[in-house]
């Protein structure tokens, strides 16, 4: 196995996969949680992960320096069954879904997060994060739920906890010395928890003595001094007192440095930043003095600061390369605006109630620039309305929320012409806490490209093949070729590169491994190289995480499909041929599967056991994208209990040509251009009848893309008795509609099926193409009701007069002769 020197881990480094000849591919490890998030550091765990597949694990992989962790061993069962009469016993725990790890940190480990994988012969586990702390860490023993019961606490110290179920509360006991100030820090909706929480402080007999809500968001944040020693109780619920497995909160207690804020909020590389800090047990210290380095990684980082008491939370910082000032007061009107050189950072404050902050500037050159505010990242209560004027006052444009609270403006400025640029915030609110860090540099418009990829675990098989799909993300016209391959691939393991012609966003990037590669896992990491206009860049490829490659066991069958390429017109069908090559022992189903590809339907199929081949069979759209795109297949079977997968040794290039009309058939009246199916239905009346129910009728549309002449209908499959009226669809004309008429003579009780098929001329070639079958339901009349007999006088009375006939109706006229 190769790991990079920033994963640590400690297992045996070879893996012997060769002695276990029997092994197929099972599904890859998969981490969902751990026993525990937060770890303090240098101490020494055990620590549980829960998953799947994490048998046979080999490694632990452990990403950042500073700790090291191994499989553990397996705890013999304490709890065993054992049945009256014999016969019975009980199995040890579940190894597939429990892992024990061996967790080691040194004291000099860097606080914060670190991903964690394991790893074994089927290959590299998805990460889960861990945190390291500075702080006892505890976990909430789940009985704490009454005052009575409330767990004892030696301050400081962080807890892990969760309310699970509703009107839950948790009772936490504590010492508080006179005279220190406490803070109590609740973190559950800032991390994506749903619990609301509500922080309430009480005396040993349970009398409130503090309660807070939502301080940070919809976070609690307590702080008290007591006067005397005494016993303290802090409560935990939820403000609705609802409560579940995922209403996790991590509180951090005790007599600790916090850092409410900072300011300014970043700095330049290579440059000193005096910053001034807000905050509680900071040793009355309100300013430091902060270098950046020259070499400062760019970008956001947390800093805490450290006491005598300890580390507080972090907090966030900006370290930039532009040039950076502060905004001057007074700059809260027009004829007081601060004047800018750009490109540049401004840091500052919108100070006071209804205070705004004006500037001035003029752009270099004709180009478009970005003004961008943010302040909420770096815990400010900021809102920001930015608003862009020329000198008259005349509004260009204006922005609020543009990402959360925070704005962004992005216009094509004029060289020399003078702007204002006015901040304040929405609902006219300032102080200390309102500061923020507004950059205004042009718009990047230089041609470039990147490639990621949405995955970042791959397994080959020896023998084999595994397909990345890479896309292509062109910016500012860069529409040149793009190569992709790999980086550091071991013997045995290859891939050739993948060369994107110009404008093609996709590609399969496929990697295969020869017969006698080593049973290993390794990280993964690939190069793009492009050029535009003779100019040539580099980057490297981007996975969804850290990228590993695993090489498995042989599959027992080999894959290949024909041909090598496909040609097909939208709206058409076309077809590839695989074949599979079974080898010795393996007589099982193989199921052929086409990754998904955009505008082309591709079902999968399954070659029967025993044999060798089948065909797949390509439907594409009538909007598909016209254009050359992969088609890339592979195989999955199960073979002696294990699944097994691999992909064909190429993709097969599909090129889609464009029709120049498209027709479908819908009801009258539709809006919209649509292909679902038609139903119709009409009565089977005799001839001459003059009732309207054995009419309906139906309209032929067009999408015209390159036919602009008359298009001839006909139908066909029209049942027997139904007699239909049918004109061409005009030049330059986009529909046309056509009646039936179903006489006596139609077949009744069914459902007829028929289509229209059309026929026209382009580029002197003859086009033809067929609607979608339309649905037509013919139903038999119902029969005449038999007539009553007259009802007879009762005895003695005389019969009632006799109406007089009225003279009858006109016939209608003959409806006109259909053609």
């Amino acid at each position: 196995m190769r790991v990079p020197s920033a994963l640590i881990a400690l297992s045996a480094l070879s893996l012997l996969w060769t002695c276990l000849p029997g092994v197929l591919a099972q599904a890859p490890p998969r981490l969902d949680s751990a026993s525990v998030t937060w770890l303090q550091r240098g101490t020494t765990q055990e620590i549980t992960l829960k998953g799947d597949a994490l048998e046979g694990i080999t490694q632990v992989l452990v990403q950042g320096g500073g700790v090291s962790a191994r499989p553990g061993v397996p705890k013999a069962a304490t709890v065993v069954l054992e049945g009256s009469a014999g016969g019975l016993s009980s199995g040890a725990a579940n190894s597939q879904q429990a892992l024990t790890l061996h967790w080691v940190s040194v004291p000099e480990a860097a606080l914060g997060a670190r991903e964690v994988r394991v790893a074994g012969p089927h290959g590299v586990s998805n990460p889960l994060t861990l945190q390291l702390s500075d702080l006892p860490e505890l976990t909430d023993p789940r009985t704490n739920v009454t005052l009575a019961k409330a767990a004892p606490l030696t301050l400081p110290v962080a807890i892990s906890g969760v309310l699970g179920t509703n009107t839950e509360s948790d009772f936490f006991r504590f010492k508080a010395g006179a005279g220190k100030a406490l803070i109590f820090d609740l973190q559950a909706n800032r991390t994506g928890s749903p619990l609301d929480a509500n922080l309430i402080l009480r005396d040993a007999a349970g009398k409130e003595l503090a309660r807070s809500e939502d301080a940070h968001g919809l976070d609690p944040f307590l702080e008290y001094t007591s006067t005397v020693d005494t016993d303290l109780v802090l409560e935990v619920h939820d403000l609705r007192y609802q409560g579940g497995a995922d209403y996790r909160y991590r509180l951090v207690a005790g007599h600790l440095p916090y850092l409410e804020s900072l300011f300014p909020f970043g700095g330049r590389r290579g440059a000193s930043v005096n910053l001034q800090w807000v905050g509680r047990n900071l040793e009355g210290v309100e300013t430091l003095p902060l270098q950046v380095a020259p070499t400062a990684p760019l970008g956001r980082q947390e800093v805490r600061a450290r006491t005598p008491l300890g580390f507080s939370n972090p907090v966030a910082f900006e370290v930039g390369d532009l040039e950076e000032s502060a905004d001057t007061e007074p700059n809260d009107t027009p004829q007081q605006a601060q004047v800018l050189t750009l490109p540049r950072v401004v840091q500052g404050r919108i100070g006071a109630e209804k205070d705004a902050d004006i500037f001035r500037f003029k752009a270099p050159a004709d180009q478009r620039w970005i003004i961008e505010v943010q302040a909420r990242p770096f815990g400010s209560r900021l809102d920001a309305l930015l608003t862009l004027s020329d000198t008259n006052g005349t509004v260009l444009q204006r922005n609020d929320d543009a990402a959360g609270p925070d704005a962004r403006i992005e216009f094509d400025a004029k060289k020399d012409a003078e702007y204002r640029l006015t901040l304040r915030d929405l609902t006219q609110r300032g102080g200390d806490r309102f500061g923020y860090r507004m950059t205004l540099q042009p718009a990047d418009r230089t041609p470039d490209f990147g490639v990621r990829v949405g995955a970042g675990r791959f397994r080959v098989a020896r023998g084999g093949s595994v397909a990345v799909r890479c896309e292509v993300d062109r910016r500012n016209g860069f529409d040149g070729m793009v190569r992709i391959e790999p980086v550091g691939l071991p013997p045995g393991v290859w891939a050739a590169p993948l060369v994107l012609a110009p404008g093609a966003s996709t590609g399969w990037w496929v990697i295969s491994a020869n017969a006698d590669a080593a049973l290993e896992y390794l990280p993964l990491k690939a190069i793009a190289h492009g050029d535009h206009q003779g100019k040539g860049v580099s980057h490297p490829v981007t996975f969804s995480e850290m990228a590993w490659l695993t090489v498995l066991p042989a599959v027992p069958f080999d894959l290949s499909v024909a041909p090598s390429s496909l040609l097909a017109e939208q709206n058409a069908a076309t077809s590839l041929e695989v074949r599979v090559q079974r080898r010795e022992g393996f007589d099982g189903e193989v199921r052929i599967v086409a990754e998904d590809l955009s505008g082309v339907s591709i079902p999968a199929v399954t070659v029967p056991a025993g044999q060798t081949r089948a065909r797949l069979a390509l439907q594409v759209a009538q909007n598909a994208e016209v254009g050359t795109r992969p088609v890339m297949v592979r195989a999955e079977a199960t073979a002696k209990g294990r699944a097994v997968v691999t992909h064909a040794p190429a993709p097969v290039p599909l090129t889609i040509q464009p029709i120049p009309m498209f027709l479908t058939a819908m009801l009258p009246g539709s809006p919209f251009f649509r292909t679902d199916p038609v139903r119709l239905s009409a009565v089977a009346l005799p001839d001459g009848t003059t009732s309207e129910a054995n009419q309906t009728q139906f309209v032929v549309k067009v999408d015209r893309r390159g036919v602009g002449g008359e298009i001839d209908l006909r139908l066909e499959d029209l049942p027997t008795g139904v007699e239909a009226t049918v004109s061409p669809i005009r030049t330059n004309k986009n529909e046309a509609t056509i009646q039936l008429k179903v006489s006596s003579k139609a077949q009744t009780g069914k459902e007829h099926q028929f289509r229209v098929a059309a026929t026209a001329t382009h580029q002197d070639r003859i086009w033809r193409q067929k609607t979608q079958p339309i649905h037509l339901t013919l139903t038999a009349p119902e029969p005449e009701a038999s007539k009553p007999e007259p009802l007879k006088p009762a005895p003695g009375k005389p019969e009632p007069a006799k109406a007089q006939a009225q003279p009858a109706e006109p016939k209608p006229a003959a409806p006109p002769a259909k053609t």
